[in-house]
């Protein structure tokens, strides 16, 4: 699912960017606020020939939870990076490998988790050539955005009427299939390939790495939860 270079229009791709930039920067300022806190400094001010005011002045510091939710966060996205280098086939001569987009929201939540699955993209395009560097921002809307951040919320509507496996094996197999939409479309656009062809092959394709992705997710999530303590919010 990673668009190399090439595929896209360039108006496309740097439109794309721009809307990858507006994510990324509203996730990261949601995640520096939950994991910093303004704390107080006494600030002296000498005025003649001695010290004659104390004011207070502040700053912001990162917080214990904050520490914690960090190291989750670099713990997830080492798993999320490792797991994706593991391919399945899926038949005539197409394999799969997880997005772990639901895997890291689950985790850690929508900004944290979409952060984390933007790092890992932005990893694999720079030192691994998966996916193109003038594709990462429709890579990051496709992946991190609608893959991780719009799928977080699919997966809280669920669990307000299923239980917590099923919820996370639904969601996992829509990120993958919105995922997959969304680069249809894109590529659509830009008249590489028609939407005729784009979308049926994705989404065939796509629809069963989904049922991989979703029982992936839920197996991997079981596991972390157990063996890793995960800051309270």
């Amino acid at each position: 699912m990673h668009i190399p270079n090439g595929l896209l229009d360039p108006k496309i791709s740097f439109g794309l960017m721009g809307a990858a930039a507006a994510v990324l920067g509203y996730c990261f300022a949601k995640v520096k606020a939950a994991v910093t806190a303004m704390v107080q400094q006494p600030a002296f001010a000498a005025v003649g020939k001695g010290i004659k005011s104390l004011a207070g002045g502040g700053r912001t510091a990162l917080t214990k939870l904050g520490e914690q939710k960090i190291y989750v966060m670099g713990m997830v996205a080492s798993l999320i990076f490792a797991a994706q280098m593991f391919n399945f086939p899926i038949g005539q001569g197409t394999s799969g490998h997880l997005l772990g987009g639901v895997l890291a929201v689950v985790l850690l939540g929508p900004f944290a988790g979409t952060l984390v699955i933007a790092v890992v993209l932005g990893v694999q395009a720079i030192f691994f050539a998966d996916g193109g560097l003038l594709a990462l921002g429709a890579n990051i809307i496709n992946m991190a955005f609608f893959g991780s951040l719009v799928s977080y919320y699919l997966y809280a509507g669920l669990r307000k009427y299923l239980n917590e496996q099923v919820s996370i094996g639904i969601a996992a197999w829509f990120s993958v299939v919105m995922a997959a939409f969304a680069c249809s479309i894109e590529v659509g656009l830009s008249g590489t390939i028609s939407f005729g062809l784009v979308i049926p092959a994705m989404f065939k394709v796509h629809a069963v790495i989904g049922i991989a992705e979703a029982m992936i997710t839920v197996v991997l999530i079981n596991i972390f939860k157990k063996t890793v303590p995960l800051p309270e919010e």
